[in-house]
């Protein structure tokens, strides 16, 4: 996989969390929506973070299971 592909990934994978910008999606949810593998979306998840275009959150419900969200993130600058 070439950094092309990695960005054009990105683009995939914010035009997806675009959809709804307030939303916090869940990893899960993220990779049936756009169908991307493991390594793709982790990747573009990277690319995005580098660019600090989105967020994550890491909860632990029942202390051993952990849930990842990710969302947009907005910046706004004066």
């Amino acid at each position: 996989m070439d950094k092309h592909i990695i960005g054009e990934n990105a683009g995939i994978l914010w035009r997806f969390l675009s959809t709804d910008a307030h939303k916090k999606w869940s990893l899960a949810e993220v990779k049936k929506g756009i169908g991307l593998d493991d390594m793709e979306l982790a990747s573009a998840i990277g690319w995005l973070a580098r660019e600090d275009k989105i967020q994550f959150e890491l909860q632990h419900p029942s202390g051993k299971d952990k849930i990842a969200y990710v969302y947009l993130m907005l910046n706004v600058y004066f």
